[in-house]
């Protein structure tokens, strides 16, 4: 698809697009949470420590599919980012 949109090739399309060249730079607390088992997204195409800013915060998670995060079972299930955010934002309210 990257030529499609004006892309050379898929190299081109993630020098240009991608939002890990910028991570550094985020000054607003941030947290990104990332699953490992992610079929679309590469564990090498993830950022390094180093590559973030001191405001942000890199969760990999070992599974949660690309948009998934569910859990328990399919009477009952769960979802994981509807608990870990309120609960990342409530940490942010105590510590300023």
């Amino acid at each position: 698809t990257a030529p499609l949109h004006g892309f050379a090739d898929a190299q081109d399309y993630y020098r240009r697009a991608s939002s890990r060249y910028f991570l550094g730079q985020i000054r607003t607390p941030t947290l990104i949470i990332q699953a490992a088992d992610d079929p679309f997204v590469f564990r090498h195409s993830l950022p390094e420590a180093s590559e973030l800013s001191a405001s942000t915060q890199l969760e990999l998670q070992a599974k949660g599919g690309h948009v998934g995060f569910v859990d328990g079972s399919l009477k009952h299930p769960g979802y994981y980012l509807e608990r870990r955010i309120p609960q990342w934002l409530a940490g942010l309210d105590r510590h300023g």
